[in-house]
């Protein structure tokens, strides 16, 4: 339910032996993080696939292997929405998985992904940001997310209730 009290009693989360946390985005109830080895750990509520386990629950600490990101893929950038995550990778790519109800996950359907085997790493496709356009930086709401990409322009993609994807509807 939560630890109150003063934060320099809390312990410390275990990311592993001498591995250290470079950066950190939480969503409604997940936290994951880009460790100094540019892996990424995840922990929280987990029943849609936030995690990234291949599996729908949740874990209360980090398991000792990281996120599968793909071949030879390591993360520059994270964000988290609600139930979502995307990562920028170290080829400027973006790949999303978790909820995806409202499209969140820029795959064009609203099928969750993490939440089953064999739907991480090479598996999880990238955004199709357009051709030969990369990603400089991502942000991520409570169901949808956008980019800046390498021309200065943004994308977004997922829920647009209120019309929180700039498109004018």
């Amino acid at each position: 339910d939560g630890i109150g009290g003063n934060p320099n009693n809390l312990p410390s989360i275990d990311l592993g032996s001498g591995r250290t946390a470079t950066a950190i985005a939480a969503g409604y109830q997940h936290t994951c993080a880009i460790l100094d080895n540019a892996s990424i750990k995840c922990w929280g509520y987990g029943a849609d696939g936030q995690l990234g386990r291949g599996e729908r629950k949740g874990e209360l600490e980090p398991k000792p292997d990281p996120i599968d990101l793909g071949s030879g893929r390591n993360a520059k950038a994270i964000v988290t929405g609600n139930s979502h995550n995307c990562v920028m990778l170290d080829n400027s790519s973006i790949k999303c998985w978790g909820l995806n109800d409202s499209g969140q996950l820029g795959q064009g359907d609203t099928d969750s992904r993490g939440d089953e085997p064999d739907q991480m790493g090479d598996f999880l496709p990238s955004i199709d940001l357009g051709s030969g356009k990369t990603a400089r930086a991502i942000s991520a709401g409570d169901r949808h997310t956008c980019a800046i990409l390498d021309n200065a322009s943004i994308k977004c993609w997922g829920k647009n209730d209120s019309g929180q994807l700039g498109l004018g509807d």
